[in-house]
């Protein structure tokens, strides 16, 4: 009988420990964008996009902008993998507002594509 219940923990313990595994290799990847505008040079441009690489979880960058017509888009790609509960993921699209008022450009719409 004792035999019996020690399988059955070890036989648990194993089963949940394999299912927690699986849930947390799987890699999210979401892709956005934001427009903005403003007159630009390309040395901020260029700034924001080693700005957006700095945020961890950002893992492609491409940025288009218009200099007719001073209007632009940021295109970035995020790959993470999810935590436990909602709350696990950091990412917040405030951080990409700031970088871009940072380069005295003005933010316009936010989109998940």
């Amino acid at each position: 009988m004792k035999g019996g219940l020690v399988f059955t923990l070890i036989l648990f313990f194993v089963a949940f420990n394999c299912v927690q595994a699986q849930t947390q290799d799987i890699q999210i990847t979401k892709k956005y964008e934001y427009g903005f505008s403003g007159k630009a040079t390309q040395q901020e441009l260029d700034r924001i996009e080693t700005d957006l690489y700095q945020i961890k979880t950002i893992t492609q960058v491409k940025i288009t902008y218009k200099p007719d017509s001073f209007t632009g888009m940021l295109f970035f790609t995020r790959s993470y993998y999810p935590g436990r509960g909602e709350q696990s993921d950091d990412f917040n699209a405030a951080d990409i507002k700031r970088i871009i008022t940072d380069a005295g450009l003005v933010p316009g719409e936010f989109k998940e594509l």
